[in-house]
């Protein structure tokens, strides 16, 4: 089976905060555990970047339901390709925080022109990148 990425950027909702997010991650783990979604969701400065990875129709399927949330606006497709391998597989979904964690100032820096979150200014190879560093800082510590 052919496997792929899906990543996407949208603008949240004034009414979401830590609690909605919480929310999100526990919907969004018991779905994909059921259909071999795993992936990552980071967030900060109003700002979702989200990666997804699966069969190419669960990923489509995913991200169509995705793009009906209320919870967030002006979804962007970033990247859709098919891949060999997982990079987010130890999760049906991760939640990250990007205000409440300083170190991932550098990591920001690194792909973005301000210390500012602005994943809308990233190329689909600087969003995955960044994404995977978040990743390898979660899993070492």
């Amino acid at each position: 089976m052919a496997l792929y990425r899906l990543i996407y950027v949208s603008q949240a909702t004034s009414t979401v905060g830590y609690p909605e997010l919480v929310s999100i991650m526990a919907q969004s783990e018991r779905n994909n555990q059921k259909v071999g979604i795993t992936g990552m969701l980071s967030f900060g400065d109003s700002m979702f970047l989200q990666v997804l990875e699966g069969s190419r129709r669960v990923v489509s399927q995913t991200y169509n339901r995705i793009l009906v949330d209320p919870r967030h606006t002006n979804a962007e497709l970033i990247d859709f390709s098919e891949i060999e391998h997982r990079d987010f597989g130890l999760w049906s979904m991760k939640a990250i925080q990007i205000e409440s964690q300083p170190e991932l100032r550098n990591i920001i820096l690194k792909y973005s022109s301000s210390s500012t979150f602005s994943p809308i200014s990233m190329t689909g190879k600087q969003s995955l990148n960044f994404l995977r560093e978040i990743t390898n800082l979660y899993q070492a510590g």
